[in-house]
């Protein structure tokens, strides 16, 4: 809770995060991604003595390759947090990410914690956790299963704070900051265009709309000694858009300063530049998304009211178009040529998990 209430970019945040988890679960290396919630696919990656030259190899298991945890599976899983041993009934050598990577390079006689980090429903990253010696506990899998979403948040409101400073883009999310006596102390320009757009007509003294203002007093009321949680609401516009305002502590203290970041809200969707390249029409966007995330051809079917068989020739058109022939191929051929290279070149991440360029 203070890591995320110190306002940090999202390095920033990996790095100390990395520090205060190992002191709750103990490990040896570690692998920190930040995730696009609308493929679940990495955008950034921060890592602590695992070499940055086995990602390669994590990466073909993790799109091309039968095994156990993967990332997309585990955004699905209550808990979405899982051990290798636990999952290979302690026969580590089940899992060839174990044979292939972990094994060669030191972890043979190790284990694997895995867990994915949500803001509400939507993955924004996700770790990889291993010991040289020794398995994961289920102790060890509740403290990181507790801390999923709160650093979920953190992941997203990191996001955020970078597109801030950039200060570029149209759809930039809007900062409130409220002094520690209650004024105002600053609106950016983003943000008084979207609180002009809010239905709440009634104001506080200092012009806030009343559910912004609703907002800041609720997280000040917080006084039991321990950081406060930040709070969030969902508010409607008046062009029927909905936007989600949270406020989180500057000073680590109910009295001191609070930050309220305000963004649009959406459902996560295949980035723009992708649909464009491959000329996935809007059923085939929505599909590709889906499978993206991991979910069966009932489940997409359920999800948008179509039969099996349509979603099937949904996806027979989209393996058409990327040259792949099957799911697994799919998702790697969105990575390698979409991801891949914006990774290794360093892109900065935008506020919607998509990359900035």
């Amino acid at each position: 809770m203070r890591l995320l209430h110190r306002e940090l970019e999202l390095d920033a945040f990996f790095d100390e995060v990395d520090g205060a988890l190992r002191e709750l679960v103990g490990f040896d290396s570690s692998c920190w991604l930040s995730l696009d919630p609308s493929t679940l696919l990495p955008t950034s990656h921060f890592t602590r003595e695992l070499a940055s030259d086995h990602l390669m190899e994590i990466a073909e298991n993790e799109f091309l390759e039968e095994d156990f945890n993967k990332f997309a599976d585990l955004a699905r899983a209550t808990p979405p947090v899982g051990t290798l041993s636990n999952a290979t009934g302690g026969d580590l050598t089940r899992s060839r990410r174990h044979r292939k990577v972990l094994g060669p390079h030191g972890y043979a006689r190790g284990d694997e914690m895995r867990g994915v980090f949500l803001d509400g429903a939507s993955a924004w990253g996700c770790v990889a956790l291993h010991r040289r010696q020794g398995v994961f506990t289920a102790e060890d899998v509740t403290v990181v299963a507790d801390l999923a979403q709160p650093i979920g948040e953190a992941i997203h409101r990191a996001l955020l704070l970078g597109a801030l400073k950039q200060g570029r883009g149209s759809d930039l999310p809007g900062l409130i900051l409220i002094a520690a006596d209650g004024s105002v102390d600053n609106v950016s320009p983003a943000a008084r265009r979207i609180l002009h757009e809010l239905l709440d007509s009634t104001g506080s003294a200092d012009g806030l709309p009343l559910v912004v203002a609703s907002l800041v007093a609720e997280l000040r009321s917080d006084r039991a000694g321990h950081p406060a949680e930040p709070r969030s609401v969902h508010v409607p516009s008046r062009t029927g858009e909905w936007y989600h305002a949270c406020a989180a502590l500057l000073d680590d203290r109910p009295d001191g300063r609070v930050s309220v970041i305000v963004h649009p809200m959406k459902e996560p969707s295949i980035p723009r530049p992708i649909v464009d390249v491959h000329e996935l029409t809007a059923r085939e966007r929505e599909v590709t998304g889906l499978v993206l995330r991991g979910c069966s051809t009932q489940e997409i079917a359920s999800s948008l009211h179509l039969s099996p068989y349509t979603v099937q020739d949904h996806l027979k058109a989209v393996f058409a178009k990327l040259q792949v022939r099957s799911r697994r191929e799919l998702v790697a051929r969105m990575f390698a040529q979409h991801y891949a290279p914006r990774l290794e070149a360093g892109t900065r991440v935008g506020p919607d998990g998509w990359f900035a360029d």
